[in-house]
């Protein structure tokens, strides 16, 4: 779904007063025709008859003007109702899916003109939103919220791998044993966090006012998220990438409905033919990733470090001194870097205790 009839959808979501309107629209048994304009005068020949109004916009207008058999007009922001009872006359030569009357018409109205149009049917009982060759049916609110729960159940398993296998690759990296299989089921976790979260974007718009808790759980669950699978990226594409370049595979990834690990492999650029491929490819990261979430150093000196000792290896068995050469890095950026490794060889020597104890 695209954002531009996202931002459509959310005209309509719970708690506006259009969507209020709807409801008490849909729970009379009543059908309607809406459509929003930003000026009336400009369509004048396909927004025919009826009668002039120009008012504020309130939920009980809309319902009590859509006991009548014609189409309503309202402002793009609806916060006026230019008219009632208005014929609205497309071009009959447009194509349409539909059946119903209103419908056929609200479609063929929402393509020539380009503008929202919104048709309550009263036999159905659903609201659909139709807006240039967009045509969207609004979902039943426990529909939605029960979709949601699902998949927010979902998104927190993938956040857990991904944080586990995170942890472990911090080990492989410093022992300089990670190979491209261990990078790819990292990238592929991650990928699927940000896959979930976009496929929930429609629903919580959807929800509007009822979405906030959901909301607020999945920016928990996403965060830092994408960029550390963009950070994944730069350290271990084949060839240097700077990070518009990690953005792309990372989009690219997202938009593919079908993504395995055979394909990250080969975003990343390795000419990788199958699975069996990936266990036999050695791999170290360069370092971004590790120096910004664990040292907190800027990109521009992390840049400049991974020149310097090009990857994270060789940081990690660098010294203070050896470290303050790098331009950018004085005594207490050495030292945070020093004491961040020393710390992720402290965790992996207790994982290890606790796996033989």
């Amino acid at each position: 779904m695209t954002r531009e009839l996202l931002e459509k959808i959310k005209l309509i979501a719970p708690g506006t007063p259009l969507r209020k309107a709807l409801d008490d629209i849909l729970r009379a048994k009543m059908g309607a025709l809406v459509v929003m304009l930003d000026d009336l005068e400009k369509y004048s020949d396909a927004v025919q008859g009826g009668f002039r109004l120009n008012i504020s916009f309130e939920p009980e207008y809309l319902y009590e003007l859509a006991k009548m058999d014609g189409a309503i007009a309202i402002s793009e922001d609806a916060s006026k109702i230019y008219a009632a009872n208005v014929q609205l006359v497309p071009d009959p030569f447009i194509s349409t899916q539909e059946t119903g009357t209103r419908h056929r018409t609200a479609e063929r109205f929402a393509k020539q003109f380009e503008k929202v149009t919104i048709a309550v049917s009263r036999r159905r009982n659903v609201i659909t939103i139709y807006y240039k060759n967009y045509r969207y049916v609004v979902n039943d609110i426990n529909f939605v919220i029960s979709k949601v729960n699902q998949a927010i159940n979902t998104l927190e398993k993938y956040r857990k791998n991904f944080d586990r296998l995170l942890v472990e690759l911090d080990i492989t990296e410093l022992e300089n044993r990670t190979s491209l299989s261990d990078v790819s089921r990292v990238i592929e976790k991650g990928i699927m966090v940000l896959k979930i979260s976009e496929e929930l974007r429609p629903y919580l718009v959807e929800l509007g006012d009822e979405g906030r808790l959901a909301k607020m759980q999945i920016e928990e669950l996403t965060e830092n998220v994408d960029d550390l699978v963009k950070l994944l990226a730069m350290d271990y594409s084949k060839d240097e990438i700077e990070y518009p370049e990690a953005s792309k595979i990372v989009e690219n990834l997202v938009k593919d409905p079908s993504i395995d690990l055979v394909k990250i492999a080969r975003s990343l650029g390795y000419s990788i033919q199958n699975l069996s491929q990936l266990d036999d490819v050695s791999v170290e990261a360069r370092g971004y990733r590790l120096l910004k979430y664990l040292a907190k150093i800027p990109m521009s000196v992390i840049k400049k470090a991974v020149e310097k000792f090009h990857g994270i290896f060789e940081i990690s068995h660098a010294s203070q001194e050896d470290l303050k050469k790098v331009e950018g890095i004085g005594e207490k950026r050495a030292k945070a870097i020093v004491e961040s490794i020393n710390s992720l060889r402290t965790r992996k020597n207790l994982l290890v205790e606790g796996e033989e104890g």
